[in-house]
């Protein structure tokens, strides 16, 4: 099918040859397809990039679904190695998309909503929100953490992780791969929640 072919090698471009070199010519000459034809599919190299980028939103989505159950399971035994894998997880997410093609990922990366989609998944297959879900895994570990109003706390941590990823992508898109960044977000985290020894 000619869609599937120029989202192919938009990607195989992308990839290989990176961004700057991308181009709806050399889009069809890596799908081996005349311009005229993509043209019949899409107005310009953006509308493909949207294709490419909601294929791989989808597969990153179905990839966080995988890895829900581990995660659940995670959840029961520790804090800390829940907190970092989730940070580890949504870091690559972000970080994957965003070197596909930076620019185009950076101008529209609000319409893709990984993270949002994700969430919308786990609730399609009956689970609990990530809102929902953030308090009660704090509620299996209350007994480390420092006084507080659970559901306050739960949303403050939630959302300053969520909030250090995107900042990093818009600021520091590097820091998504680096392991000290996501160390010190778990850091950070756990320093906010978790009772400090006298």
């Amino acid at each position: 099918m000619l869609v599937r072919a120029v989202r192919e090698a938009c990607l195989k471009v992308l990839e290989s040859e990176g961004p700057d070199k991308l181009t709806t010519q050399r889009i069809a000459d890596v799908a081996g397809v005349n311009i005229a034809s993509v043209y019949q599919y899409f107005p310009n190299k953006e509308a493909v990039l949207a294709e490419v980028f909601n294929e791989q939103v989808e597969n990153l989505v179905a990839e966080a679904g995988q890895e829900f159950d581990r995660l659940q399971q995670l959840s029961e035994q520790s804090l800390e190695a829940t907190l970092d894998a989730i940070i580890a997880m949504e870091a690559r997410f972000l970080f994957k998309l965003y070197q596909l093609a930076p620019e185009f990922y950076l101008q529209y990366e609000s319409s893709f909503n990984i993270l949002g989609r994700v969430d919308q998944l786990t609730q399609s297959r009956e689970n609990p929100s990530w809102a929902e879900w953030f308090p009660v895994f704090l509620k299996l570990h209350h007994h480390r953490l420092r006084s507080g109003d659970l559901e306050t706390m739960a949303f403050v941590a939630r959302h300053s992780l969520e909030s250090a990823l995107r900042n990093a992508l818009y600021e520091r898109p590097d820091a998504l791969a680096d392991a000290t960044f996501q160390r010190e977000v778990a850091t950070l985290i756990q320093r906010y929640l978790l009772a400090q020894p006298d």
